[in-house]
């Protein structure tokens, strides 16, 4: 048994170890990609610090409304015997010249005309604008990210039909070289072929290059370490979206539904609950207050035994020694008013003003940007649908005219020169194609992200 057992534990280890690890040839889908930015985008989790620091500010703010309590302690030594504890009656009242204090003073607002209550209300105003301006950074990553993507998957389209066309002109060259054999080809036409086989090659390392940039700023984006798996490859969608409808609804729709309209519209609702708690600064303040007051001193001196000193006729080896400690408490009403502060609340208004107006103004000009944005996406839509349209009719012609040219070639009533041009023709149709196609689905995207929809379910299958 002990030996089938240690046959048997390797195989076990290597299989759990095995099941442990992701398999190498993981592939990553855009949503997978999304999914993975949404968790570590360093951008999107820096964008949402904000959020924690405006939410202390209002923690902050809200402190004011609570009580408030104070420990203190203090410790003197006076020239002079001074009497303790302050005001009390003599049978009550030592002396002593060193003095020990300690207090717990209580503070709490009664009223001040809801100025406390304005400033934590701008506080909370600024948080929501925070975390709408964290919804409408989460929506620009998310579609940078699916951009990347889509653009790494372009470079794929690229560099297969490259590829097709590499393996397209060595079949050429191979039939030309039996031609040249026949005496039915010059060597100059081999070497045309040969030269423009060079050249397609040149342009595969291009578009290699380019995919390594694009999928190094794709990692970038999402917040990956290291090698991104390979992505999963998907062919662009051959059908063209649904219309997105009138252009006037689409704007209304935007203003309506944008992040960061609504953080703007927190920010004015801010800016004018900070004006009315500036106002209110110059009404009164009124506060309940409470203190426990211990004294203590080394030797205190009642009020008899001072008596006592004063007529040393009087006998006052009787009289009880007052003790070290008393113990006072006080109980009121604290009422302020600021009559002069140096301009203090008139700045204050005056900044809160500014405030108010420039986040008036940084509104108007959001919703004139978001109608831009909503036009321009429309029309490179439009744009990107009208060149897929008319790029799938150049690709057809283009692989008939292919076709035909190479049928004379090899039948000996053509040249190499048409048939390299049909050759080049029609791979420079397939890539506008290609690209056109991706270009839709990112069209598409930047219309979503315009009107502030964008999210996961709406990306595209790849």
């Amino acid at each position: 048994m002990t030996h089938w057992i240690k046959l048997v534990a390797p195989f076990a280890l290597f299989s759990f170890l095995a099941a442990a690890q992701p398999p190498s040839n993981a592939q990553m889908s855009l949503r997978d990609a999304v999914e993975y930015m949404l968790a570590h985008s360093p951008d999107l989790k820096a964008s949402q610090t904000e959020i924690a620091r405006r939410q202390g500010l209002v923690t902050t703010a809200h402190s004011f409304l609570m009580p408030q309590v104070d420990l203190s302690a203090d410790a003197a030594r006076t020239r002079y015997e001074h009497g303790y504890p302050f005001g009390t009656t003599p049978s009550v009242l030592r002396f002593d010249n060193a003095l020990y204090t300690g207090s717990a003073d209580l503070k709490f607002l009664a009223w001040d005309f809801h100025k406390t209550e304005r400033e934590l209300a701008a506080a909370r105003e600024r948080v929501e604008s925070a975390r709408a301006t964290v919804d409408r950074r989460r929506q620009e990553i998310v579609f940078e990210t699916a951009r990347l993507y889509l653009q790494t998957l372009a470079y794929s389209d690229l560099i297969g039909a490259a590829e097709a066309r590499t393996k397209s002109l060595q079949s050429l060259l191979d039939l030309t070289n039996q031609l040249v054999k026949g005496g039915r080809a010059v060597p100059v036409d081999a070497l045309k072929i040969q030269t423009r086989l060079a050249q397609v090659e040149s342009d595969l390392a291009t578009l290699r290059s380019g995919q390594r940039s694009s999928l190094s700023a794709l990692a970038a984006v999402m917040g990956f370490e290291g090698e991104l798996p390979q992505l999963t490859y998907t062919p662009a969608s051959s059908q063209l979206p649904a219309a997105p409808g009138p252009e006037g609804e689409l704007l209304r729709s935007a203003v309506a539904a944008r992040p960061d309209i609504l953080s703007q519209d927190h920010e004015i609702r801010a800016s004018e609950r900070a004006e009315e708690a500036a106002r209110k600064s110059a009404w009164p303040r009124i506060d309940l207050r409470a203190s426990a007051i211990q004294y203590g001193s080394n030797s205190p001196v009642g009020f008899p035994q001072l008596i006592g000193r004063l007529l040393p006729s009087l006998s006052s080896s009787n009289l009880p020694s007052p003790g070290n400690a008393a113990t006072d408490w006080v109980l009121g009403v604290h009422v302020s008013f600021s009559l002069f502060d140096g301009g203090k609340r008139k700045g204050q208004i005056e900044a809160a003003q500014a405030q108010l107006e420039e986040s008036r103004l940084a509104r108007q000009q959001l919703q004139l940007r978001i109608d831009r944005d909503v036009r321009t996406a429309m029309a490179d839509l439009e744009s990107a649908e009208s060149r897929v349209t008319s790029l799938r009719d150049s690709v057809t012609e283009s692989e008939r005219v292919l076709h035909d040219e190479r049928l004379k070639f090899e039948a000996g009533r053509s040249v190499i020169n048409f048939v390299l041009d049909a050759e080049s023709a029609l791979l420079t149709n397939q890539s506008l194609l290609s690209q056109a196609e991706r270009s839709v689905s990112t069209a598409t995207l930047a219309l979503d992200l315009s009107l502030g929809r964008i999210d996961i379910n709406r990306l595209p299958n790849p």
